[in-house]
Formats: structure tokens, sequence, C-alpha cells
């Protein structure tokens, strides 16, 4: 007995509290909700087990999975549980909330057994809702990054120089395409060059005609050089 009790025996199990229990349901408050008979082999418990143990939590600040398992044995123990003695058995658990609790469980039980499947259709709505939501905020957060998408590319294009055209910072670093070379596009250089150029050519030529001039003078003959 000892073991049955430790596991969870309730006020119909154990005739020690039958009196106790009468005695309590005598002076307790219910809701007017209370009095709808429920039969579970209508409801969907399972897909009402999350919907418990959030109320719970709600109510208590923790997680209590002592007491989310009571609920549940105590809604499984019979297809036409006695919602004011589950009322009273939470009393020790939840205290002045066991009334509010058992209004928005047996609401929720109520509707359940009204619906196809034995889920509520509040239930329905809410999921549907979630996933709308969920949905929505998906495509924006995809527009978002589709939005900073183009705007990179834009920057990116308002940025890259136009082909053909380079500044003359870029003058030595261009390649020659015959010889692999930087070229140089100094117009200034160019004409120094072309001077420098003009120059050793009029100093070779000046070179050459004294050269030739000496050749003549050392072919003529001594006779010759005397009549002259």
């Amino acid at each position: 007995m000892a073991g049955g009790f430790f596991r969870g025996t309730n006020v119909e199990q154990d005739p020690r509290f039958g009196d106790v229990s009468e005695k309590m349901i005598g002076q307790a408050k219910f809701s007017s909700v209370l009095k709808k008979p429920v039969n579970m082999s209508k409801v969907n418990l399972e897909a009402i087990k999350p919907w418990i143990a959030d109320k719970i939590n709600t109510l208590l600040g923790i997680e209590d999975d002592v007491l989310f398992d009571f609920v549940v044995n105590m809604l499984e123990e019979s297809n036409t549980p006695d919602a004011r003695t589950i009322q009273v058995n939470l009393a020790g658990f939840l205290e002045d909330k066991a009334p509010e609790f058992m209004q928005n469980l047996w609401s929720v039980l109520l509707e359940a057994q009204q619906s196809e499947g034995g889920i509520p259709e509040s239930f329905i709505r809410n999921k549907m809702k979630e996933l709308r939501l969920k949905r929505e905020e998906e495509e924006r957060a995809a527009a978002l990054i589709r939005a900073s998408n183009t705007r990179l590319r834009e920057q990116s294009q308002q940025q890259r120089p136009r082909s053909g055209r380079h500044s003359r910072w870029d003058a030595d670093n261009v390649e020659s395409p015959s010889r692999g070379k930087p070229e140089r596009a100094s117009s200034s250089y160019s004409r120094s060059y072309r001077n420098s150029r003009d120059h050793d050519s009029r100093r070779d030529y000046r070179r050459r005609s004294r050269t030739r001039s000496c050749s003549k003078s050392r072919s003529k003959s001594p006779s010759k050089r005397r009549l002259s």
C-alpha cells in the first residue's frame, strides 16, 4: 500500500481520505465549467500535454515534472474524470491557483472533445498563426538579404574604374604588349629622349666630318703640300 501511495494514490483509491475529500469538496469553490462532463476517449491528450506543462510553468514559475505527471495520471485514470476531485488533489501543489488552473484545463478539454481529432480548435488556429508569422519573418529576412546584396553590387559597379582609362599615377605600371616592359607614357620624358638622340646624332656627324678632313689632309703628297 505504501508503494501505491507514493506512486500517486488519490482520494478515491484510499478510503482513509474519503471523508476528508468530501469535506474539502464541500468547502471549496468550483467554477461552473467543472460541472460539465468530459469524455477523455474523445480527447487527444498528447496534443494537450504541452499546454499543461506550459500552464504549470506559468503558475509556479518553474518546471515541475512531478506535478505534470500527477495531472496527466489523474486524467488517464478514467474516461470521465471528476473535475472537483482533481482540483482538491491539486490544492496541495497550486494552493489558491488550483481553481484557475482547473477552469482553464477543463475549458480546453471540453473544446477538445467537441473538435475533430480531439484537438481544440484554438490550438489549431494558434499553430496556423505561428506558422504564418514564422513564414512572414523568413520572407522579410530574405528580402533584406536581397536588398543588401543589390546595394553591394551597385557600390561595386560605381567604384570599378572604366576600362581603357588610367590615371597618370598608373603610367609606370602599364605593361607593354610587345616587350612586356612598362611603357613610358610621359610626354616630357619622350621630348627629352628625342632631344638627347638628336644631340648624339649631331655630335657623331661632326666627329665623322673631322675624321674625313684629316684623312684627306694626310693623303696629299709632300710636293703638293709645298706647292700649295
